[in-house]
This record gives C-alpha cells, structure tokens and sequence, in this order.
C-alpha cells in the first residue's frame, strides 16, 4: 500500500465524520465488502478509531506544568493503537458554546497540546464485530516539542449508524459514526455537547 494511498483512506475516514448516518440500530447492519475483507486478510490491516468531544472541568494533573481552562476540545485517533490528535483548551464563561470544533468568541484558548503514542502502549481497538471500539490508555501530551503531560485516555465507542465503505480495487476501507462515552485525563464528557465517533478499518484488498 502507498503512501499516496494511506493518505486519500485517511482522508476519506476523517471526512466521514462530517457525513450524517441513519441511527437504526448497528446490529442489524449488513456486513460491507471491506468488513469483510478485514476480517478474512487480517495481514497488513488497520483498525482505525476517531472521537471529537467536548471535556469539562479542570485537569488535576499530577505531573508536567498545569493545563489550563475549563473546557477542552479532544480529538483523539488510534491508528492500530497508535495515538494522534490535540486537546485544545479554553476558559468559556457561564453560557459560552464549544464543540468539538468550535468554540464561542467569548471563550479564551488557553493553550493546544498534540496527544502523541506513549513508547510501548497502544490505547485503540477494535471489536471483532466491528460494533464497538475502546482508546484505554496512556499517552502523552506534548507542546513546543519541550513540554510534556502523561494522560490517560478511558473511551469506549458504539457504533450508532450503517457501515460506509470505499476502495479502489487494491486497497479497502470501512467505517461506521458511533457515540463516545467515557473520561479523558480524569475528565467527563460535556453534558449535551456534541460527540463525533469514527469505528474503521483499512487495509490492502
């Protein structure tokens, strides 16, 4: 598999998060050719695993210079376990707006860190059914390439919607929108914020 090639699947699974699916129950959902795949050439397979929420609180970080503010973006993604991403965070006044994607003007960003793979831990997988999905670990935040935070990632997924799939005949891709629930450096989830969940995989056909 190219690299041109492992850059348009992954482009293609992060733009799945922007496409609205049905949300019938996942587990009557057909199996789609690349689930298929994935399950009967495991060689050289990815699983692949997305979530973008809103956290809430402070961070009670015992290691590594304080983070600040009272709401934080996380976008978190595991490709076979490794870990990317940021945690970008604001202080937002009583009443101020933030998404996973979007914050209110009259938030104030504090600070972005980029979530890196800790040596020797994976935090992403993904169930043999492709149903459901875990990012359980640890990892490390990281800003100016000087500063780091060892965080703890708690977040299970399940799929919500149909199964999306896309290939060109030499690789395969699949992937399915799910909920997010769980704690992220000790952190809960926004109540009623929005949660974009990404359950995947690709791999040469």
């Amino acid at each position: 598999m190219t690299s041109t090639t492992r850059t348009c699947t992954a482009l293609a699974l992060s733009a799945a998060l922007l496409v609205a699916a049905p949300t019938t129950g996942a587990s009557a959902d057909p199996v789609t050719p690349g689930e298929r795949a994935a399950r009967s050439a495991p060689a050289g397979h990815h699983d692949f695993v997305s979530s973008g929420v809103v956290l809430a609180g402070a961070v009670n970080n015992e290691f590594g210079p304080r983070i600040w503010g009272n709401r934080h973006q996380l976008r978190l993604t595991t490709d076979n376990g490794v870990a990317s991403g940021y945690l970008r965070s604001f202080y937002c006044p009583s009443g101020a707006s933030v998404s996973p994607t979007w914050a209110s003007s009259r938030c104030t960003h504090r600070q972005t860190i980029r979530l890196q793979r800790w040596p020797g831990f994976d935090v992403g997988w993904v169930s043999s059914t492709g149903l459901s999905a875990t990012q359980r670990g640890n990892l490390y935040g990281a800003r100016d390439g000087r500063v780091r935070w060892p965080l703890e990632s708690n977040l299970t997924l399940y799929a919500t919607g149909y199964p999306m799939d896309d290939g060109d005949g030499t690789f395969y891709s699949w992937w399915r929108e799910a909920s997010v629930r769980g704690t992220f450096a000790g952190l809960p989830i926004l109540a009623g914020s929005r949660r974009e969940g990404l359950i995947g995989g690709y791999g040469p056909a």
